[in-house]
């Protein structure tokens, strides 16, 4: 009797326990996205880069993504960037992640002796993946940017 009290109990503990425990992320519209991060005045006229652009810059292959929003400064001098990478599953945003980090980082060594003044801009790029989305934002105050994208995901 004892025994089948505590199976009883232990099985309705288990049930009050949450699967899985992690939040997924709110479903983002990386054009939304973008429109509420330029209302900020942070970044100088930007240029929108079509998926197949991406791909030649970063190699993300847009077959592997839900969606693709990139804009990078007009001016080609400077380095203010946005990119939202909705990759298609968790494995393949890691991959991308990757891709981001290595070309940022080659960038960033690129300005440290071609444009100084840029560089501080591109050595601070916040790079953040989250689930299947990768989001890189390269500006004077990316931290002010990427509290729109926190907010975005709640």
């Amino acid at each position: 009797m004892i025994k089948k009290l505590f199976v009883m109990l232990l099985a309705a503990a288990l049930l009050l326990v949450p699967v899985g425990c992690k939040k997924t992320p709110a479903a983002i519209d990386g054009e939304t996205l973008y429109q509420q991060m330029s209302e900020l005045g942070q970044f100088p006229e930007m240029t929108r880069r079509s998926p197949d652009m991406v791909y030649d810059y970063y190699g993300i292959d847009p077959a592997q993504c839900r969606q693709i929003v990139n804009y990078a400064s007009a001016d080609g001098l400077m380095t203010d960037e946005f990119l939202l990478v909705e990759a298609n599953d968790s494995a393949y945003a890691e991959e991308a992640e990757a891709l981001l980090r290595d070309q940022i980082a080659h960038q960033a060594e690129t300005y440290r002796e071609y444009m100084p003044s840029e560089y501080p801009k591109i050595s601070n790029a916040r790079i953040e993946r989250n689930g299947c989305y990768v989001l890189v934002i390269v500006a004077e105050d990316a931290a002010a940017l990427y509290k729109v994208y926190t907010d975005a995901l709640k």
